[in-house]
């Protein structure tokens, strides 16, 4: 075999070892600062795989491959810690090779243009910059999800009496690896009654999302959130959920559910319309659950 192609080929292997190496240790650090759902994480970390990949492979022009490769690699050690292994290759994924694809252009046409050896770490406060990185310290903007139902009869406020079986006709966007309501705790539909929702995870066990009601009219009823420990508290942050009932001319019932919460994935760009989308199909499915089954 020609020892320029054997040479080439353990420059591109030293080069996704290092790349791995040193990205597996600033993902370990953005973990132990707790800012791991930044867009630190999801723009920083495929920006230094990318860059490292060139830099230490010496492979500028065929990049692409390798790139991707060693981001493919790292999004799948990564989800063994991040846990939901496949809902988080899912989520991650595009950004990843998105950020790396943009780098690997951008490094190729400047070196087209320009012959003389790029230092291509200025790319990454750029991209930064792009990830919208000024959003770490702010505070997340609060997100509403409207959804509307039309269901027959008179329904009345009294169906939240009744205990749900969440798994029925579970939602199969819900079945890619997000954590599972497996039972639920309180009744009532006064100023204060609760309900206590376990969610299990396949990797960090068991949470509870706890409900209070904190407001109630004639047709409508909002639930506060008292607490959070389930691992969807580690993507956002709900706030309230307000259910409206609205009785129609025609003998059915609109049944109007709000929910109110924070994106606390970052870029907000990228994560908002995926859990905006997630949201609806839980607001459907509760609607669904109390009103329909």
């Amino acid at each position: 075999m020609d020892t320029k192609k054997v040479k080439n080929r353990k420059n591109i292997l030293y080069g996704i070892v290092v790349a791995m190496a040193i990205a597996n240790i600033a993902f370990k650090l953005l973990n132990e600062m707790r800012i791991e759902q930044t867009s630190i994480l999801f723009v920083g970390i495929p920006s230094l795989i990318t860059i490292l990949v060139i830099k230490y492979s010496q492979t500028p022009k065929s990049a692409a491959g390798v790139v991707f490769t060693t981001v493919t690699i790292f999004l799948l050690l990564a989800s063994i810690l991040l846990g939901e292994g496949m809902v988080c290759i899912i989520i991650m994924a595009p950004i990843f090779y998105m950020i790396a694809g943009i780098i690997v252009l951008i490094i190729n046409l400047l070196k087209k243009r320009d012959k003389s050896k790029l230092n291509a770490y200025i790319i990454i406060p750029i991209l930064f910059v792009i990830g919208q990185g000024y959003e770490i310290n702010a505070e997340p903007e609060l997100l509403k999800v409207t959804t509307s139902i039309e269901v027959e009869g008179h329904k009345t406020l009294t169906d939240f009496n009744k205990t749900p079986n969440f798994l029925k006709n579970y939602p199969n966007f819900f079945k890619i690896g997000f954590p599972e309501p497996i039972a639920i705790d309180g009744q009532g539909i006064q100023i204060g009654n609760y309900r206590k929702i376990q969610f299990k995870s396949k990797t960090k066990g068991v949470g509870i999302l706890h409900l209070e009601i904190k407001n109630r009219t004639e047709n409508s009823i909002t639930f506060n959130v008292v607490s959070d420990n389930t691992h969807i508290h580690h993507w956002l942050s709900w706030k309230t959920m307000k259910a409206t009932i609205q009785h129609n001319d025609n003998g059915t019932s609109s049944i109007i559910w709000d929910t109110y919460f924070t994106c606390d994935l970052g870029p907000s760009w990228y994560f908002k319309p995926t859990e905006k989308y997630g949201v609806q199909i839980m607001n459907e499915h509760l609607i669904n659950s109390y009103f329909l089954d």
